[in-house]
């Protein structure tokens, strides 16, 4: 177990394809005794120096070549629900991701300032072991024109995702009421890995686009 951060300085590291930013960003964190680990240009780094230095923070870019901010969340929070991340971009779309509010991933816009950091990380920090709840997707299969709605819980939608069945998969509502069927939607995906999608469907809504 970590120690309790607020009686050491507080270690991260910066995912970012920019050296200039990432430049930058190392001076106003060591302005607010934040000590940078290590630094990487892209999500497949973000996943390697998360497990090899357990940061308490991760802040990553979103566009970055290859293996983009995306994929740093979704893998990290794979590895560890519990992970403490924070999205630097200039994408202002991020700021309303269903995802990052699911997760509880703050966003900074750049440029930043230290008293943004500074009001993030304390953020990140009081929100700590919030628990992921289940929620709402909306997905398509391969073979069919509709479009279904369904509550999962995170891991559930992660394997969803990378069903070969699945052609579209999205999450629409965040934050949804535990639902008493969770073990039964549970079941239902494992028949989908056996190419067997009747019981999903019989989960699931149609909706129409």
């Amino acid at each position: 177990m970590k120690d309790s951060p607020t009686l050491r300085k507080l270690n991260c590291i910066i995912i970012e394809d920019d050296q200039n930013i990432i430049d930058v960003f190392c001076d106003l964190l060591d302005m607010i005794n934040v000590n940078v680990l290590a630094t990487g240009n892209n999500g497949k780094d973000a996943v390697n120096l998360y497990e090899k230095h357990n940061p308490d923070i991760v802040f990553t870019d979103l566009q970055m070549p290859i293996y983009n901010g995306y994929y740093a969340v979704e893998a990290i929070k794979d590895l560890n629900p519990d992970a403490n991340l924070v999205v630097v971009t200039g994408n202002l779309d991020a700021i309303h991701s269903n995802l990052f509010d699911l997760l509880h991933v703050p966003v900074i816009s750049k440029p930043f300032d230290v008293a943004q950091i500074k009001r993030i990380i304390d953020v990140v920090l009081s929100s700590e072991g919030n628990p992921i709840l289940p929620f709402e997707i909306r997905y398509k299969f391969q073979d069919d024109i509709n479009y279904y709605l369904c509550t999962v819980t995170y891991p559930q939608y992660r394997n969803f995702k990378r069903l070969p069945v699945i052609e579209e998969c999205e999450i629409v509502t965040t934050q949804k009421t535990l639902q008493p069927h969770e073990e039964e939607m549970q079941r239902a995906l494992d028949l989908v890995m056996q190419n067997d999608t009747s019981h999903i469907r019989k989960l699931s809504e149609i909706v129409h686009v």
